[in-house]
Formats: C-alpha cells, structure tokens, sequence
C-alpha cells in the first residue's frame, strides 16, 4: 500500500547533513528509542543511534525514494525506519545518524536527518527472525526488523495497492510492496516462504519484501525447533576468491546480490562442490542451493 509521503521534503534540500570528519557520539540505541512501546518515548526528540542498513530504496509511488530501514542486532526492539530521501546507503553499511524520533501514524520513525555518517560497508546482516504469519500481525516488537515467515499459504494473491495476504494457520499478515512485487504477480495458494522487514501502514503490521531472493516458492524441508529453514553451509565466509559448500548431492546453486540480481546461477553435480566467486563484487550475497525438495539459504559475505 502506498503512503503518500511529501510532508517535510521540501524542507531537506534547505537542511545541510554533515557526512564527513569524525563520527558523533551515540546518545541512543534504537532498543532505546523504541522504547519497548507501541509509541517511543522519545518523540520529538533529536537522537544520534547506529545500525546496519538492512533495507534501502523504499519507495512511494507518489513520491519517489522514501527511506530505509536500520537494526541493531538480532531480536526484538532494535529496527526502526529512517524516513529520508537525501541518502543512499547500501544494504550493509553501518551508519551512525543523528534524526528526530517521530510517530508517523503510529509507526516509530527516525526524520529530519542533522548527521549521516558511514562507518563500514559490506557487514552481515542480523538474522531474520521467524515468527508465525500471526504472532507477526500483531507484533510491534519487530517494527522495522528483519523477519521471516516459513511455509504459509497465499490466500489472497492481490490484496489491492499491491498487497496479499499470507497464513501459516496463525493468523493472517500481509505483504507491501514497497520495495519489492514478484514480476508474475503473487499466486493463491502458492505455499511461499517471505524474509522482510516489519513495517507499520494504514494501521496494520506488514512484510517488506526486499527482492527476489526474499521469497522462495513451495513448501521448505529441514525445520528445526528454531523454525528457521536449514542453513546451507559455506566455508569460507567470509570468502575472498571460492568457497565450498557443504553439500552432498547434486542440485541448483544461485547466489542474489543485495538487490535481489542473479549474479551466479550454476548447476551441481558433486558433493561437496568448489565454487568460484572471485568475480563477485564485494558485499553480502543471498545463496540458494535447491536439490530434490529441499531448499538452502544461507548468506555470503564477500571480501
């Protein structure tokens, strides 16, 4: 669903954002900010906190580029969404930002950038937290973090303004699209499996799928009490020139940079393969391994 952001823009371009010289003091972690509170305690204040990107080019069909989404750590409490249009971080960065805490229709943002600076690229991100598709419709805890929902049936495949709707036999939540909307559309009654971050809009949680490489099709294998889907293993990582994985049967290997591109699709055929990444960019990359009906994801950090 598309928010109509235009409130306050007009305003950046006249606002100066020092980027560069040392980096600020940290007076507030996004824990803090968010305050354990379905509203922060902090509202109207100005605040300088650090995270890693987790999501970039959220976008508006109204207005353009709107923002993106930072976190401190695994677990609940420590995401939040930087509502912006003046930076363009990358998915990765660790960022220190000094921004006015803000409810914007009860969804805690960070405004009205003063400070922006990037202390390193190409870090792994949190791990997304599975959780059911109903504990998620109603959990504020993980407002602007990275969650994920496993096995759960698309009941409503257009939802209007570019949502739908998903059940794992919890409770129903919805994705948004703005960032990401499959290219064929979503399918009713497709079984998927959505990584995204938790956002707030028209009073109602819902996924924000970042990319391709944020939805896999068909029903996952290999869950643990965790309800995470089995981690493919990956030696080295993070890998320089070629790394190994640790599988024993043949299968499809593809490897997703951060903005969700195909940048390795290769068919496996021994156990325990060597591949090549020298190639590859430095930066986090999503790996899929799929063999028979199990499916493998893990991520690559590349050196």
């Amino acid at each position: 669903m598309k928010h109509i952001y235009t409130i306050g823009f007009a305003l950046l371009g006249c606002v100066g954002i020092q980027n560069s010289g040392s980096a600020q003091a940290i007076t507030h972690t996004i824990a803090e900010i968010q305050g354990e509170l379905f509203s922060s305690p902090l509202i109207e204040q100005v605040v300088t906190t650090t995270g890693i990107v987790t999501a970039n080019n959220v976008t508006s069909a109204t207005s353009g580029t709107i923002g993106f989404f930072i976190q401190d750590g695994e677990g609940p409490w420590n995401g939040v969404y930087v509502y912006d249009n003046t930076q363009a971080p990358e998915i990765g960065d660790e960022i220190i930002i000094e921004a006015e805490v803000a409810e914007f229709y009860d969804v805690t943002e960070l405004v009205n950038l003063t400070y922006y600076n990037v202390v390193s690229s190409d870090n792994a991100l949190p791990a997304p937290m599975a959780l059911t598709t109903g504990e998620l419709a109603a959990s504020e805890a993980h407002e602007g973090c990275l969650v994920q929902i496993i096995n759960a049936t698309c009941t409503v495949a257009d939802a209007d303004y570019g949502e739908a709707i998903f059940d794992d036999g919890s409770g129903e939540i919805k994705t948004n699209d703005y960032m990401y909307y499959p290219e064929d559309g979503w399918i009713a009654e497709q079984i998927y499996s959505i990584t995204g971050c938790l956002h707030y809009t028209f009073e109602e949680y819902k996924i924000e799928p970042r990319n391709a490489a944020d939805v896999v099709e068909g029903a996952t294998n290999g869950l643990g009490d965790s309800h995470l889907p089995e981690q493919l293993g990956i030696y080295p990582n993070p890998a320089q020139d070629q790394i190994r994985l640790n599988s024993e049967t043949p299968g499809q290997l593809r490897i997703y940079d951060a903005a969700g591109r195909t940048v390795l699709n290769q068919n496996i055929l021994n156990a325990y393969p060597t591949i090549d990444v020298s190639s590859l960019d430095r930066g986090t990359y999503t790996v899929e391994f799929s063999s028979g009906q199990s499916h493998l994801v893990s991520q690559l950090l590349k050196h």
